[in-house]
Formats: structure tokens, C-alpha cells, sequence
């Protein structure tokens, strides 16, 4: 019968005896020959365990966020800062919401229907949802008391959220069905289901006198992702520093830090400094051009998120004679260099525009560019008979090619007049500006429409370009934003027909002319769009957004945000 073969690690006395058999030399290259075995198993464990595992994100971890600024209201209805607006939206729902590219997504709305030929919105809500106390249900009725709050200016004192809800009847169809009637039809109004609910058993004991004053608009109770927890106060009772926690309740996918904290600073310096000491994870800025500041350090991330808003300089042909003749118009237009605005005043962190439709936002893309060509702005003028005199300015028939234009006094709109100043003297224009506050601009300038051009931006109504404010013939007048006195009847008719079509295409088909449109009628220059910037340390991780309606839109996708990871088994 044949014996087995038995093997065995040897015993320390065996290993002993070994050790009185082998020379020096012979002990070494044995012990050598074991540690390479002991490593080659640990390293093949390793290479098998992340071959066959993946790294996830984990629950966990406190995210800390500066911001310069301090909070006062913390309720949707009162929030104006962009502080107010980005702690309501962690803290509250809304009906609808922003996905990471800037489309609309519903949140608390399970779906909606549009009824009526575009006037009448039917949304119906998930069910189950909880406010952070637990004392109640999120239901219609919530919806409703809080439109009817908006609408109520004794409650209300934000004019411009009240106007958007004027004329808006709201109808309470069930628990959890709701419906919103409009005068007529508008096809961005889903954008407007985007505010903030309030909990109704707490407001409707809130008298319009407390409104401002009660706790809770500091101390918010909210249905949203993260809970209030805290805030740390200076000695004179003002915030710095403002602690939420995740919402173990939340009905839409659980976020996995464990805790977001808000410190709160003076200015810009002190936020960029707490970052370098490493007292906060990340910041949010609207200033592409001190992105660079971070860009190539190794411990930072810098994201860049889009805005659907541009800049333009409009021109008033009723104020300047040689700006109501189109040649001019045109040879601005082509003697305008975007790429080199964007580089210097924003070190890229900005996209050219040639439209008032942006590149690649939301549902709508500009279909038209106008690339810079100096010589062929040239060719025009000298076709049509302007002539440089013996100062470099172009004239015709004794008309000198001048004119100046207004904007306010923002450092990147400075340096954006100062460059396109001296652009334009190249072609031969000789062009002046003034800079004023906000303030003085729109009462001295943009109210009475008492200038030759004007340097300012434009903004989508939430992320639907809908150009009908800025460019239809019955908003030329104050309070309307056609600044330019644009005035083309079929801009008219195509712009009030998309305002009432619920088909995208449909728009996007009227979008599409009214571009080609008016961009044939020059009543201006189309710039750029700035990029805001995020700045956060490289162990945040999911923050994936590409685009956001406004700053405070800058935690849509918060429940994907992690610091922490675990390794699971591959599929």
C-alpha cells in the first residue's frame, strides 16, 4: 500500500535546528526566499481582492460649505440671498426640480398633465412624505396655503415672486392632486413649480405680522434632504456657523454625508483664506477669472457649472443716427472678438454667444454664430462710404461713427466695455461709456431709455430662454426689458405663439426663426455666458452637476455627494 504524502509547516524547534544546518549565507537566502513567498501571497490577496471588488460611495462624513454671507430668512417665501435660497432648497421640496444638466425633474410631483389647451397644470404628489418633525403628511393643502401665501402681500414682501403668482388659481383635487389655472397659456410655467413648500401646521397660526420674526425662519422645519440641526452664533446673536444633517426620511434616494455645515463669512478674502487653512471643504463663486488660484493644486477640484444667462451690449437706434443704419450694426457685430473677451476677463471660464439663445442649455440650443472678422467689418464700412479721417475715425457725408453706451459699474463689465473700446477703434469707431450703480442705471438710463447702448445681461426664466420680455414690440417701454426698442411684428407673433405651445419641437422650430430673425436685424451684440465656478477638496466626490438655474441650485444633485467609500463585489 503506498503512504501518503503529508506536508506541514514546520515547528519552531524544527525551524531551530534549521537554523544550526545552514551557513550565515544559506540562512539569509532562506529567509529571503520566505519573505518573497509571504509577500507574493499578500500581494496576490490584494490583486485578487480589487480585481474582483469596486469602490462605492458609503454613507457618512460632514461636508462643510463657506459662504460669503449670513442667513435671515430660511424660508422660501422671504429667501433673496443666495445664502437664504441655497440652505431653503436642502431644506425644503418642491413640486419640481433641476437635474444636472438644467432640465426640469419632478421632486415632490410623482407627475403632472396640462390640461386645457396650456392653462391648467394637474399635478398629482407622491404619497408618504413626511415633514422633518413627523407631525404631518405633505399634501395639497400644503401646496395651495403656500401659493396663497406668495399671492399675499401682507405675508409677501418679495414683489417679484407675488407678480409670477398673481393671477394664478390654485384648486385642491384631492390629498394628493393639485391644480393650478392660468389666465392664459405660457409654456415655461412648469418652471415656476420650482418654490419651496411650506408646512402648513406650522405657518397657519404665523399672523402677517409675525411672518418676518417667527423662529422658524432661522430654525426651518422642511421636508427636503437635510434637516436643521444647529447654528453656532457670534456675540452679538448673528450665525456663523450652520449645521444640517441628512434626512433618514427623505423619500427620494437618501443622501450619503452624513452632515452639511454652513460657515459663514464676511468677504471673499476671509472665505478664500479659511479655505487654504483647510476649515472648509469647498465654496461656490460666480468669478471664473480666480479659478486658476486653485486649478493646479493637487488636494482641489474645480467644477464648472453653466448659468442660463448671457451678456450683450443692445443697441437704441432711436438715441444714434449711425446705429440706426445696419451696415454699422453689422460691422460691429463682426469686429467683436468673444474668444479674445472671454480669455482675458474670465481666463476662459465663459462660452462665446452669438445669440440670445445659449450653446447646449436645457432644451434649447442656439442654432447661429457670428465668427470675428476684422477685415470683412472693414470691407463693409468702406463699401457703404465710411472713411477714416485723419484721426482714425470713420466718417460719412460729416458724420462722424461715434457713440457711447452705459453699463453697471461690475469689474468684469468694466473690463468688458474697456476691451470692446478698443476693439471697435480699431474698425474706426470711436466709442465712450459711463459705468453707474445698479440703482442710478436703471432710473437714469433704463427707465426713461436714455442712451445710445447699453452694456447688461439676460437671464432664461428658469432654464426656457422664452425671449418674449427682452425682444417683443409691447416691451418697449418701462417697466418692459426690451431694451433695445426691438420691434419686428413677426418676432412678435412668432414669440407670444411659442410662449403657448406645450410641444418642445414646436418651440424649438419658432426659437430657431426668431434667431434667424434677429440676427439679421442686428439690434445688437451678443457676448458670453460666464461659468460659476465650484471649488471643493478632491475627497468630495459626486458632485457632477454641468449646469444650474442659479447659485442656489448648486446642491441638485447633494444626494449623490460622498466623502466616504466601501468596496462591494463586482456585477
Amino acid at each position: 500500500m503506498s503512504q501518503q504524502l503529508k506536508l506541514s509547516f514546520p515547528s519552531p524547534s524544527k525551524i531551530k535546528r534549521i537554523n544550526s544546518v545552514l551557513s550565515r549565507k544559506e540562512k539569509f537566502f532562506f529567509y529571503l526566499a520566505i519573505i518573497v513567498l509571504l509577500a507574493s501571497i499578500v500581494a496576490w490577496a490584494v490583486y485578487f481582492y480589487l480585481s474582483y471588488t469596486k469602490s462605492v460611495a458609503d454613507f457618512g462624513g460632514e461636508y462643510i460649505e463657506g459662504v460669503v454671507g449670513r442667513p435671515i430668512f430660511i424660508n422660501p417665501v422671504l429667501a433673496s440671498s443666495q445664502t437664504d435660497l441655497a440652505l431653503s432648497r436642502l431644506i425644503f421640496s418642491s413640486l419640481l426640480t433641476y437635474d444636472d444638466k438644467g432640465s426640469l425633474t419632478t421632486d415632490l410631483a410623482k407627475d403632472y398633465q396640462i390640461e386645457d389647451d396650456g392653462k391648467r397644470y394637474r399635478v398629482n404628489l407622491k404619497e408618504n412624505i413626511f415633514w422633518h418633525d413627523q407631525k404631518s403628511e405633505l399634501t395639497a393643502d400644503d401646496i395651495a396655503f403656500t401659493v396663497r401665501i406668495i399671492q399675499d402681500s401682507t405675508f409677501n414682501k418679495n414683489p417679484a415672486l407675488k407678480n409670477e403668482w398673481k393671477d394664478v388659481q390654485v384648486n385642491v383635487d384631492g390629498k394628493h392632486s393639485i391644480t393650478f389655472d392660468l389666465p392664459e397659456p405660457f409654456a415655461p410655467f412648469p418652471n415656476r413649480l420650482t418654490f419651496g413648500i411650506l408646512p402648513r401646521h406650522i405657518f397657519k397660526d404665523v399672523s402677517p405680522e409675525n411672518f418676518l420674526t417667527t423662529p422658524f425662519n432661522l430654525e426651518p422645519v422642511g421636508s427636503g434632504p437635510f434637516i436643521y440641526s444647529d447654528m453656532e452664533r457670534d456675540a452679538e446673536g448673528n450665525p456663523i456657523s450652520y449645521r444640517l444633517i441628512a434626512n433618514p426620511n427623505y423619500y427620494n434616494k437618501r443622501p450619503y454625508l452624513e452632515k452639511i455645515t454652513f460657515n459663514f463669512y464676511d468677504s471673499a478674502d476671509s472665505l478664500y483664506s479659511a479655505y487654504d487653512k483647510k476649515q472648509i471643504s469647498g465654496f461656490f463663486t460666480a468669478s471664473g477669472a480666480k479659478a486658476d488660484n486653485w486649478n493646479n493644486r493637487r488636494d482641489t477640484n474645480v467644477k464648472i457649472v453653466r448659468l442660463p444667462l448671457y451678456f450683450s451690449i443692445l443697441f437704441n437706434q432711436e438715441k444714434s443716427p449711425v446705429l440706426a443704419k445696419k451696415e454699422v450694426r453689422e460691422a460691429l457685430v463682426l469686429a467683436t472678438d468673444r474668444e479674445s473677451l472671454v480669455n482675458e476677463i474670465f481666463n476662459g471660464y465663459a462660452s462665446v454667444e452669438s445669440s440670445p439663445i445659449l450653446k447646449n442649455f436645457g432644451d434649447f440650443s442656439a442654432q447661429k454664430s457670428t465668427e470675428f472678422d476684422l477685415k470683412a467689418a472693414e470691407k463693409k464700412l468702406e463699401e457703404n462710404g465710411w472713411k477714416k479721417n485723419a484721426e482714425g475715425v470713420r466718417e460719412k457725408d460729416g458724420q462722424k461713427l461715434e457713440f457711447s453706451f452705459a453699463t453697471p459699474n461690475f469689474e468684469d463689465l468694466t473690463r468688458t466695455a474697456e476691451t470692446l473700446v478698443a476693439q471697435w477703434k480699431e474698425l474706426g469707431v470711436n466709442v465712450t461709456f459711463t459705468t453707474a450703480e445698479l440703482g442710478d442705471l436703471r432710473k437714469n438710463f433704463i427707465q426713461p431709455r436714455e442712451y445710445q447702448a447699453i452694456l447688461i445681461n439676460h437671464e432664461y426664466v428658469g432654464n426656457d430662454p422664452d425671449p418674449l420680455l427682452f425682444f417683443h414690440s409691447k416691451w418697449k417701454n418701462d417697466p418692459g426689458n426690451n431694451v433695445a426698442l426691438y420691434d419686428n411684428r413677426t418676432v412678435d407673433d412668432l414669440l407670444t405663439a411659442a410662449s403657448k405651445k406645450q410641444s418642445l419641437e414646436e418651440r424649438r422650430k419658432d426659437y430657431a426663426q426668431f434667431e434667424e430673425i434677429i440676427l439679421n436685424d442686428v439690434p445688437g451684440v451678443f457676448l458670453y455666458s460666464p461659468f460659476s465656478i465650484y471649488i471643493q477638496n478632491q475627497r468630495v466626490k459626486g458632485m457632477d452637476t454641468e449646469a444650474i438655474i442659479n447659485a442656489s441650485f448648486r446642491f441638485t444633485n447633494v444626494t449623490d455627494w460622498y466623502l466616504k467609500t466601501t468596496r462591494v463585489k463586482k456585477d
